[in-house]
């Protein structure tokens, strides 16, 4: 089994069920899972070409895990989320929104206002998930941070990439969790072509200028 990283991204190695190894100089960015079932690798969202196991970048690290379980344990048909993404990569715009309706049920009424000065680009998506989940999905340049917030009237659950660490150039909050990518990865087909079709349409339509 093969885990393909984006570049510059690192996947924790600590999990006694699995042996590593990326000595192989002829797939850069990929990590080979010793001992597990051979099937097709598990790609990033941001490949060129879709096909197989696809993992979005959101739910693949260890907070996705605990996240996961507060959302099966609790009520999430009504609430309030909250993601801020600090990044030089707008394109996960698209991919979180895709990411969010997998758990959450799909998007609609969507609103975009994107605001440029400089090298500093922010843009915020105000939208809607399944039947009643308002969303606050909030994005700036800078360096890689992600926070999230779920608050329904059950639980409120925070994630902050930032806490619990002292060394923000090795922030192992973002390095990527072996569990999560093959616990929430899909399998791409082509439903997810016309759902990711959708989302670039509803955001397209839905920029404010």
């Amino acid at each position: 089994m093969k885990i393909v990283l984006e570049k510059d991204r690192q996947l924790l190695m600590h999990s006694p069920l699995y042996r590593f190894t990326n000595e192989n100089s002829e797939e850069p960015d990929t990590v080979t899972i010793l001992h597990q079932p051979e099937v097709d690798a598990y790609k990033p969202f941001s490949t060129s070409e879709k096909q197989g196991f696809v993992y979005f970048d959101l739910w693949s690290y260890s907070f996705a895990i605990q996240l996961h379980q507060v959302l099966k344990a609790h009520d999430m048909v009504k609430g309030v989320l909250r993601l801020r993404r600090t990044t030089n990569n707008f394109s996960y715009i698209e991919e979180d929104i895709l990411a969010v309706s997998e758990w959450f049920g799909n998007v609609r009424n969507v609103s975009v206002r994107s605001n440029e000065i400089g090298e500093n680009h922010y843009t915020i998506v105000l939208c809607e998930f399944g039947e009643s989940i308002m969303a606050h999905l909030e994005y700036r340049t800078g360096q890689e941070r992600i926070e999230f917030e779920w608050s329904s009237h059950l639980h409120i659950a925070e994630f902050d990439s930032l806490q619990m660490t002292s060394d923000s150039d090795n922030n192992r909050n973002l390095f990527k969790n072996i569990d999560a990518v093959l616990q929430y990865a899909i399998q791409w087909n082509d439903a997810y072509d016309e759902k990711l079709a959708a989302v670039r349409l509803l955001l397209q339509r839905g920029e404010l200028h």
